[in-house]
């Protein structure tokens, strides 16, 4: 709920809405834990009905300092960046647990950050999830000099005035192949001025039990998504490969996955066919493209995927909802 109450901010400028509805959402505890599904429904409804397509960066300018509490607090008391950077990795399940974040270095020496989330996101979602992340690094650590990229997976829009607020002059890149960050690798080992090793001890400590009190920590099936999601990019998206990084043979996996109700091969495709609709649908990728992000080795063999999950082919489904 912590992710929800910057948008309930927002919304209280919207006389049109319910008083009621608002106010019944702001009594939720801050800890309790909603279905990412059923947030993004709202979320999607609520910019429809206000007719506000900048609504998640209007929600990200919303927040304060200690809004993601342990998470943030635990980062911002870090020695450096690339520590913070590990630890909000490890930690985000905290705050949302379909999300993965890697890191990694590309071939020019940047270092890469992608934002995955196992649930497709709507633009509003995205837009929030990288500048809320922003606007909260800008809070604790110095940004001069700092030159970071933003890459969205969705078009650009007409109009980027909201965009420019929050990013100011970073370059921000749309219709991307990913949600995430690019930097200087030298930004990660910048000091945090707020770093203080014995509330970073304490925090640390009280993090860990927290996360191993989430509920459904121990799903297996969750884990799995959220190990897929990155290895689809890679090429790896294979039984033995997550199956191996579970620490278990890929026997085992089928047998725990099949104690949960569900099967490797039906967790892939139920996150390429959600993933491949996100990318028809907020993305100008080809659809050569979109295959190779979902680990197809033919984009032929993309092609009789999607008209088995959706009937249609991936062009004619672009049509439908591309207006």
């Amino acid at each position: 709920m912590r992710l929800v109450r910057p948008f309930l901010t927002v919304l209280k400028e919207h006389h049109h809405i319910s008083p009621d509805l608002l106010a019944s959402l702001d009594t939720l505890e801050p800890e309790a834990r909603v279905p990412v599904t059923q947030l993004l429904e709202l979320l999607d409804g609520l910019v429809g009905f206000t007719g506000d397509q900048d609504l998640g960066l209007r929600a990200a300018q919303a927040t304060h300092r200690g809004d993601y509490a342990v998470l943030e607090y635990l980062a911002a008391s870090c020695r450096s960046a690339v520590e913070a950077t590990s630890l909000i990795r490890r930690y985000i399940g905290l705050v949302n647990d379909a999300l993965e974040i890697t890191l990694e270095v590309d071939k020019r020496g940047r270092a890469v950050s992608r934002w995955m989330s196992s649930v497709p996101l709507t633009r509003a979602a995205a837009d929030f999830q990288l500048a809320a992340t922003f606007v909260a690094i800008e809070r604790w650590m110095p940004m001069e000099g700092v030159r970071v990229e933003v890459w969205f997976m969705h078009p650009q829009p007409d109009d980027l005035t909201e965009y420019r607020k929050v990013f100011g002059n970073s370059l921000v890149r749309f219709g991307s192949s990913f949600d995430g960050f690019i930097f200087e690798t030298a930004t990660l080992e910048r000091p945090l001025p707020a770093s203080d090793p014995n509330l970073h001890d304490l925090l640390t400590r009280h993090a860990e039990q927290m996360l191993a009190e989430l509920p459904n920590a121990q799903s297996l099936s969750r884990r799995v998504r959220a190990l897929i999601v990155p290895a689809l990019q890679h090429g790896d998206a294979t039984a033995e490969n997550i199956a191996s990084k579970l620490h278990m043979s890929r026997r085992t996996l089928t047998r725990q996955l099949e104690a949960e109700g569900t099967t490797f091969k039906d967790l892939l495709a139920e996150l390429r066919r959600a993933m491949a609709m996100r990318y028809l649908e907020t993305t100008t990728l080809g659809t050569t493209e979109i295959a190779l992000l979902l680990g197809f080795s033919e984009t032929a063999a993309f092609h009789r995927a999607f008209k088995r999950w959706t009937k249609r082919t991936p062009l004619e489904y672009r049509r439908l909802h591309v207006s």
